[in-house]
C-alpha cells in the first residue's frame, strides 16, 4: 500500500503577517572574504544584564511559584505602582502576571479580538501588534506616527466611522523606535476619545524606566484604569536578566479576560522568577538597572559619532534603548541597511521595517556596547564614501 505524503498549505493569516525586521539579512549574496569578518550587531535589542552565578536557580526553584508567592508579588507591584505613579490597584483583580511582552500582547489579542474585529495599531511601529491582531483574525488599521507631528501619534481615526466599530487600540509609549512618550494631557485626551467610542487601550510600556525620568503611565492618567491596561516587563522595568516574565495592570475586566485566555496555554512561572522580581522591586532602581543606563549613555555618545560619519541626523527622543536616525538625501533605508550588512558586516535595522513612514531612517540599538560602535566607525572610515553614494543593494 502506497502512502502519499500529506500536502497542506499554511493558514492564510501566516501569509498576511508583516516581514521580519531583519529579513534583508537572508538575501543571497556572492561569496566574499567579508563573510569571515565578525558581525557587529548594532540593531537587535540584547538586554545587557547577565544572570549572575549566585542567581542561578536550583532544581527546587524551577518549580512553579505557588499562589501565595504570586499574590505577594502582585501586592508588592501594587505598592510600587502607587508610590511611583499614584495608581491604586486591587492586586488580586487588577494585576496579571505572565510571560514576556510578546506573549502578553498575544494573550491580550486572543482574549479580546474576534474574526473581523478592527484594531488600531501604530504606523510607524513594531510589527508585533499587527502580527498579534492578524493571528487572531482581526483587521489591523493604522494610526499615524510620523515626523509631520514630531513623531507624536495622531489619533484622528478614532473619531471616524472606523472608531465606532473598533475593538481595541495598541499603544506603545515610550515608542519603539522613535522614543516618543505621551504626556499626561495627551494620554487623557486619548482616554477620553477611547471611552467615548468604547475602545480598549493596551499600552506596551516595556521601556518605561530606561530613562531615569519615568514616563507617564496610562494608569496614572484620569480614567486610564477604566478603559485600558499597561503591559510591562519585569526585566526592563526593574533591572533583571532577560527573563520571559512580565505583568499587565489595569482594568479588572481585561485582567479577567487574560486569566481566561491563559487557560488555553498555561504560563509556567518558576519560583526563582518571582523571588528575583520581589527583590528588584524593593530595591528599585537597583544597581543593574543603573549600570544599564550608563552603558546606554556611553553607547549613545559613540552612536552619535557613527551617525556623523554616515552623514545621518538623529531624530526622535532618548526615552528608549534605540537611536532613530534620518538618512541624508533620498537614500532607501533597506538598501543602506543591506549595504552595511553585506560590505562591512554591520547590522542595523531599516526604518521601513516598522512601516512606510520609516522610509529614509535607520534604527540602532543602544544595548550594543560602545566598543562595538567604535569598531563600526573604524570599518567605515575606509568605505564611507562608497556607502554614501550607493543607490542599489
Amino acid at each position: 500500500m502506497i502512502i502519499k505524503r500529506a500536502v497542506i498549505d499554511k493558514a492564510n493569516r501566516l501569509y498576511q503577517l508583516p516581514p521580519d525586521i531583519f529579513s534583508f539579512t537572508r538575501e543571497r549574496t556572492k561569496p566574499s572574504g567579508l563573510k569571515k569578518m565578525e558581525l557587529l550587531d548594532l540593531a537587535r535589542f540584547n538586554w545587557p544584564i547577565p544572570m549572575e552565578e549566585d542567581e542561578l536557580p536550583s532544581g527546587q526553584q524551577f518549580k512553579a511559584a505557588d499562589k501565595q508567592k504570586i499574590s505577594k508579588l502582585k501586592e508588592t507591584l501594587a505598592d510600587w505602582l502607587t508610590a511611583k505613579h499614584g495608581v491604586k490597584l486591587n492586586p488580586a483583580k487588577e494585576i496579571f502576571v505572565g510571560g514576556g511582552i510578546s506573549s502578553l500582547v498575544l494573550t491580550t489579542a486572543i482574549a479580546f479580538i474576534d474574526s473581523g474585529d478592527i484594531v488600531f495599531v501604530p504606523e510607524l511601529g513594531l510589527p508585533l501588534y499587527k502580527k498579534a491582531t492578524t493571528a487572531c483574525g482581526g483587521e489591523p488599521v493604522h494610526y499615524s506616527v510620523s515626523p509631520k507631528n514630531d513623531w507624536r501619534p495622531n489619533f484622528e481615526r478614532i473619531t471616524t466611522r472606523l472608531g465606532r466599530v473598533a475593538r481595541l487600540l495598541f499603544l506603545n509609549s515610550p515608542h519603539n523606535p522613535t522614543g516618543t512618550s505621551l504626556g499626561t494631557k495627551d494620554m487623557e485626551d486619548l482616554i477620553w476619545m477611547a471611552s467615548r467610542e468604547n475602545i480598549v487601550i493596551v499600552n506596551d510600556a516595556a521601556y518605561q524606566s530606561i530613562d531615569p525620568r519615568l514616563s507617564t503611565s496610562l494608569l496614572s492618567a484620569t480614567g486610564g484604569k477604566k478603559v485600558g491596561v499597561e503591559i510591562c516587563s519585569f526585566a526592563y522595568l526593574f533591572g533583571l536578566p532577560p527573563l520571559p516574565f512580565g505583568f499587565v495592570a489595569g482594568n479588572r475586566d481585561i485582567i479577567s479576560g487574560l486569566e481566561s485566555a491563559t487557560n488555553l496555554i498555561p504560563t509556567h512561572i518558576p519560583q526563582y522568577y518571582a523571588d528575583l522580581a520581589l527583590n528588584a522591586i524593593r530595591q528599585f532602581p537597583n544597581e543593574q538597572l543603573k549600570r544599564v543606563r550608563e552603558v546606554m549613555k556611553r553607547s549613545s555618545a559613540e552612536a552619535t559619532k557613527l551617525l556623523d560619519l554616515l552623514s545621518m541626523e538623529k531624530s526622535g527622543y532618548d526615552s528608549t534603548p534605540f537611536v532613530w536616525a534620518r538618512l541624508s538625501g533620498r537614500r532607501n533605508a533597506r538598501t543602506q541597511a543591506s549595504v552595511l550588512y553585506r560590505r562591512s558586516r554591520i547590522l542595523v535595522a531599516p526604518g521601513s521595517a516598522f512601516g512606510d513612514t520609516g522610509e529614509g531612517y535607520l534604527r540602532l540599538s543602544l544595548t550594543a556596547s560602545h566598543e562595538s560602535y567604535e569598531s563600526a566607525r573604524g570599518r567605515l572610515k575606509r568605505k564611507v564614501n562608497l556607502i554614501k553614494t550607493s543607490d542599489t543593494s
